[in-house]
């Protein structure tokens, strides 16, 4: 028996009639705002980490921190509006089409993920300048301000989708708007992930185990579920795609303006912002589990295995191979792939530059063992994630 893409649910009677007054073309315009803010916060944030490894951190209102705060603004105020017209202007429809809140308010869940999101992000700006008064720079990516930034950038981007997802399965707007906006959303909560375990998933890492282990548990805990969401064949195709293109043109544009280091030590002087390192070919894997969950039979412990042995043997299969080419062959040091890339702190002729350390390239025995357990947790995951996509399916309020 071939998998099925499940159809929108049918709403509630008082639900149906108060979307058919709106109007089926209307989609909310905090629908817009909210993935567009979750956009924003992502390209801002690879915007801050090339800012940090080109130029330093010159002042805490720098043009990328501008950007992530401004997605904020944007997530939180259009939110909270749609909540006040809810609660006061169209109180009747709200009842039956939204969340009580308070006794007073009622909100769609999906902006109440947002507006979280978009307080603890405000939260964490005076925290961060004052962190780095009292303290200087970062020496890694997860300090408690930046914690607290990046819980309230996945709630507003967690909060993006799920506000979508209430239109998708209630028949409210143009279908493939809504599935665009949320492609969007998803990939942006993706890359913000896979941006907070940068220490794990780097080019030097995909020939060993912990790489392909920490990608399985991101990757099969959000694709699965945002696949099943999107009532899409693709969907796990189109959000691993859209991660692609969110940071390999991000990377593309940055290398184009100019740039110079203002904080030392200047170990390697640089004249353009340095790009991210090439992302990551997860739509491959994607492909390969899309097409085992259109054709797997039913149970969802069988496909949690299969698509996490697709993904597993899939993303191995191409990053492996890649990150050779990566690191070590000139035709990677161009615009395109960006393998030239660096820190302007680190001297420009350090050892393994262009070549993989002892120690990183780990033994078949123990490289096959990374794949195995990387298997094992993406099959939780993936069981999960399937569940959870069930449920972002039911989601009407």
């Amino acid at each position: 028996m071939s998998f099925t893409i499940p159809t929108p649910l049918t709403p509630a009677p008082a639900a149906m009639r108060s979307r058919a007054a709106e109007g089926r073309g209307a989609i909310p315009v905090y629908i817009y705002a909210v993935s567009l803010a979750a956009l924003l916060t992502m390209v801002g944030v690879l915007w801050d980490i090339s800012w940090h490894r080109t130029i330093g951190r010159d002042k805490f209102l720098s043009p990328p921190h501008i950007l992530i705060y401004l997605g904020a603004i944007f997530a939180g105020l259009f939110s909270g509006l749609q909540v006040l017209y809810n609660s006061f202007f169209r109180k009747a429809v709200s009842q039956a089409t939204a969340i009580r809140v308070w006794g007073v308010f009622y909100s769609s869940l999906g902006s109440l993920f947002c507006i979280w999101g978009a307080i603890a992000m405000l939260t964490s700006a005076p925290f961060d300048n004052w962190w780095h008064s009292a303290y200087g720079l970062d020496v890694k990516i997860l300090s408690p301000p930046h914690t607290l930034l990046a819980m309230g950038m996945i709630f507003l981007q967690f909060g993006a989708c799920v506000s979508i997802c209430k239109d998708l399965n209630t028949g409210v707007g143009n279908r493939t708007i809504l599935q665009t906006l949320f492609v969007i959303g998803a990939c942006s909560l993706l890359c913000m992930v896979y941006t907070l375990f940068t220490d794990f998933l780097h080019i030097r890492g995909e020939r060993n185990g912990p790489f392909y282990i920490i990608a399985a548990v991101i990757s099969l805990f959000l694709l699965p579920a945002f696949g099943i969401a999107l009532r899409m064949r693709w969907g796990m195709t189109a959000v691993a795609a859209g991660y692609f293109l969110l940071v390999a043109c991000s990377n593309w544009i940055l290398q184009l303006f100019p740039a110079e280091p203002k904080l030392g030590p200047i170990l390697t002087h640089l004249t353009h912002f340095q790009p991210a390192q090439f992302p990551a070919l997860v739509v491959i894997p994607a492909m390969a589990m899309d097409l085992v969950l259109q054709r797997s039979k039913p149970g969802d412990w069988t496909k949690a295995f299969l698509v996490s042995l697709c993904f597993v043997v899939g993303l191995a299969a191409v990053q492996y191979p890649l990150s050779g080419f990566l690191l070590e062959s000139p035709g990677a040091r161009n615009w395109f792939f960006g393998a030239q890339t660096w820190y302007y702190g680190a001297p420009p002729d350090a050892p393994f530059r262009y070549e993989f350390r002892p120690g990183e390239i780990a033994s078949l025995p123990r490289f096959a063992m990374g794949l195995a357990i990387a298997v094992a947790l993406g099959t939780l995951c993936a069981r999960v994630s399937i569940r959870w996509g069930q449920w972002m399916l039911k989601i009407q309020r």
